[in-house]
């Protein structure tokens, strides 16, 4: 039988029920939902990013000579920091959706503060993570008050439009491509309702399309990551007896025509290796994997969108935005770009 089944000890099926038995937080009932789905198993994108994952992405995407998303970034930023802080006027909020370290942030954070002091807002499900780094940014910059808030990204964007002031909201490292295509234009059209005429919305994406350089970004150096990590963290939060070495890591890249306003993306999942059942303690539950059988990193069917340059503006455009000004790397496969609220007026400097 494939799908979540009643082991020694007695399962029960509703959310309610999980819970109060298992002592499972509401918080991690996505997870419990979204895995033992019998349609499609999968795990929320954020649920890979606690504090050690956290760590370990840092490190790997900043020495990675297979995975280029950061540096490219990193170079755009180095280059034009001044002028993407002096898209709006001052004094401005830095708001930064899934902030993580913010290492590249940084640079924005340095120009703004060149101009007048900075509150600056990181946004990201390890709350305990940013923070850390919170206080070390403050640490490391006279002028700057750093609030973290722990939290999804649109609960992020409510609670920074909730202030008062010109907010500068950053969505870098191509984190839009992570959301299911199916919820990218409703997403940019709330964070453009919540926004104001004289905010701005800076947007990292990325553009490489190359199946062969794809495949070696997404490649085996993931692994520690979102493989033996996950796994830990699911055995961890649920009592499981998961064995990491039992699932494969797997690369897939879908190709959609360059005319079409649908993105290409990569898909990434791991696979069982042979039939197996997981027993979870906390859950009183056993899955059931079929070989092969996959378990996704997304409700949807995209890990990480590849845009081409029309594609980023009809996306732009259809969610209410305008293209204030936009800057690629050396190479065009890299963009950041800057999003007005359509059919307003430039800050006065």
């Amino acid at each position: 039988m494939m799908g979540s089944r009643a082991s020694e000890t007695p399962a029960t099926t509703g959310s309610d029920d999980v819970t109060s038995p298992y002592h499972v937080p509401a918080e991690l009932m996505p997870v419990v939902t979204s895995l033992t789905s019998p349609e499609r198993r999968y795990l929320p994108l954020w649920y890979l990013y606690d504090t050690r994952g956290s760590e370990l992405c840092e490190e790997m995407i900043q020495t990675s000579k297979s995975y280029k998303l950061w540096k490219h970034e990193y170079s755009i930023l180095q280059t034009h920091a001044d002028d993407i802080a002096s898209k709006v006027s001052s004094p401005a909020v830095l708001v930064d959706l899934g902030s993580a370290a913010s290492s590249k942030t940084r640079l924005i954070i340095e120009a703004m503060l060149k101009r007048h002091a900075v509150t600056f807002v990181p946004v990201d499900t390890a709350k305990e993570f940013i923070e850390t780094c919170g206080r070390q940014l403050e640490r490391d910059y006279p002028g700057l008050t750093v609030e973290p808030f722990g939290g999804f990204y649109m609960d992020g964007v409510r609670h920074s439009a909730a202030r008062s002031g010109i907010k500068l909201l950053l969505f870098l490292g191509s984190s839009l491509g992570n959301v299911s295509i199916r919820e990218q234009l409703k997403m940019l059209q709330e964070i453009r309702a919540q926004l104001t005429d004289q905010d701005r919305f800076i947007l990292g994406v990325d553009m490489n399309t190359d199946r062969e350089t794809l495949s070696q970004a997404y490649g085996d150096q993931w692994i520690p990551i979102w493989r033996d990590n996950l796994i830990s963290r699911l055995n961890m939060d649920f009592g499981g007896d998961m064995n990491h070495e039992m699932f494969a890591f797997n690369f897939d890249f879908v190709e959609n025509s360059a005319d079409g306003d649908t993105p290409s993306y990569v898909q990434l999942s791991l696979s069982s290796s042979g039939k197996q059942r997981v027993h979870f303690e906390k859950l009183g539950i056993d899955i059931d994997f079929r070989d092969d059988e996959r378990i996704h990193f997304n409700e949807g069917p995209n890990t990480s969108c590849k845009w081409n340059m029309k594609q980023l503006h009809s996306l732009a455009e259809r969610s209410g935005f305008a293209v204030d000004a936009q800057w690629t790397n050396d190479e065009d496969n890299y963009c950041v770009i800057c999003l007005a609220p359509a059919g307003v007026s430039k800050p006065t400097v």
